[in-house]
């Protein structure tokens, strides 16, 4: 069912667990963890996106949102794959590596 403008849901969680469900691709909520909530639509992006807004926000730590946007760039990075499924990173690496020798041997 989409949800319109005028909808609203309201849930109560005496011990709520977030998390973002790789699975699912999903925002995923839980009670005690136990029963649950999945908000579709929410991608890592958007998890990550809010993370970050989070920490510069409610944290006020700069530094610290800096150092989490680097980091899930980094893991984002190491996830890459190519078509037929290989890592990116080890292509880039394996670029890299070889422009330094050729670098060192010039």
């Amino acid at each position: 069912m989409p949800l319109r403008t005028e909808t609203m849901v309201e849930y109560y969680f005496d011990n709520a667990y977030l998390y973002y469900c790789k699975q699912h691709d999903c925002l995923r909520v839980t009670n005690n963890h136990a029963d649950s909530v999945l908000f579709n639509g929410i991608s890592r992006k958007d998890i990550d996106n809010f993370i970050s807004n989070y920490i510069e926000y409610v944290l006020e730590q700069t530094e610290l949102k800096v150092a989490f946007e680097k980091a899930a760039k980094c893991q984002l990075l190491k996830e890459a794959t190519d078509s037929e499924g290989n890592p990116l990173w080890v292509k880039l690496h394996t670029f890299y590596l070889r422009l330094a020798l050729e670098r060192i041997m010039i």
